[in-house]
């Protein structure tokens, strides 16, 4: 184990990115040889020949492209390594980039996907840049589903060739592979995805008389979307998050959620509700019957005729308890 750590250790510098990623997966029990199945030479040319992409790639995905320092075709697991056949095939590839730190992830991304809406095949893809590396998985469906691993040094290399081993991947079929190692790599917030139900769960957990339903919010926002703030630049959004992402999140729906558990937990314990400590009044719902309004002076054939009355109001500029009153 420590030859194989130490000959890790080129994974994150040397040139010719690709023999190093070659023995990386050599090492984890995915393939037995270590001579990869296509080198780029030019860049585009093998991107547009040597790989058989037949899609049309648009300006961004060109762009992605002009930042890719090596590019090799590493080998492909078909159906005689899984135990039942399978449609799709598994594809490795090896990218190294050179780009600014904080455009890394989305050009790994747009380069990802583009690879993958060129097949039905799984892809897997190890990216370098500077002296960090980055494990990636795509699989086009009726989009594109995608997966990231944290960028990784040789400081947590021990961990990344646990995760990866073959011993942990389920060899059953090409799809059942790839998603147990999709699912060994990936990103926490991808794994263990937070929900309200969860936020709720704690809430009753962690109750607090010092935490107001203001600062409950604060709390839950954080737990929801505080790996946005963490990984910054290097966020992806999870594939079918639709229901959790930032800008769809109600402050004041969560508000509610809270104060209904807060009612729930106090009606359960067998406690007077104080309307005031909600900032709720009893006559925001029904009227004291000492403050109800005399209508007796207003003529019956304005009370009878809603258009007159309503201008009646309005020339009179009375409440909305004459509206109450009069039903």
């Amino acid at each position: 184990m420590d030859d194989l750590l130490y000959d890790s250790i080129g994974l994150f510098i040397n040139p010719n990115f690709q023999d190093d990623v070659m023995s990386y997966f050599r090492a984890v029990g995915h393939i037995e040889n270590t001579t990869p199945l296509v080198v780029a030479e030019d860049i585009l040319h093998c991107i547009y020949t040597e790989l058989n992409f037949k899609a049309h790639f648009d300006k961004e995905e060109r762009l992605a492209f002009s930042c890719i320092e090596e590019l090799s075709h590493l080998f492909t697991l078909d159906n005689d390594v899984f135990n039942t056949p399978h449609s799709a095939q598994v594809r490795y590839y090896a990218v190294s980039l050179n780009s600014i730190k904080s455009d890394r992830t989305t050009i790994a991304n747009v380069i990802l996907n583009a690879f993958a809406k060129n097949t039905s095949d799984y892809i897997v893809i190890m990216f370098r840049h500077d002296s960090k590396c980055l494990l990636s998985f795509a699989k086009k469906t009726i989009g594109c589903v995608t997966f990231f691993s944290d960028w990784f040094d040789y400081s947590s290399i021990s961990n990344i060739l646990q995760k990866s081993s073959i011993a942990n991947l389920s060899l059953q079929n090409s799809g059942e592979f790839f998603l147990d190692f999709a699912y060994m790599m990936a990103r926490e917030y991808y794994t263990h995805p937070k929900s309200k139900d969860l936020i709720h769960s704690e809430w009753y957990l962690l109750n607090d008389d010092d935490y107001s339903r203001l600062a409950w919010n604060d709390y839950a926002q954080e737990l929801m979307f505080g790996h946005i703030h963490d990984y910054g630049d290097d966020y992806i959004e999870p594939p079918n998050n639709a229901d959790y992402q930032k800008d769809n999140f109600d402050e004041s729906d969560f508000d509610f959620d809270l104060l209904e558990l807060e009612l729930d937990e106090m009606i359960a314990a067998g406690l007077d509700i104080e309307d005031d400590e909600y900032g709720v009044e009893e006559e925001d719902f029904f009227f004291d019957e000492s403050e109800q309004i005399d209508i007796s002076h207003i003529p019956s054939e304005i009370l009878s005729d809603p258009v007159k009355l309503l201008k009646w109001l309005e020339k009179n500029e009375q409440t909305e308890k004459i509206i109450y009153m009069c039903k």
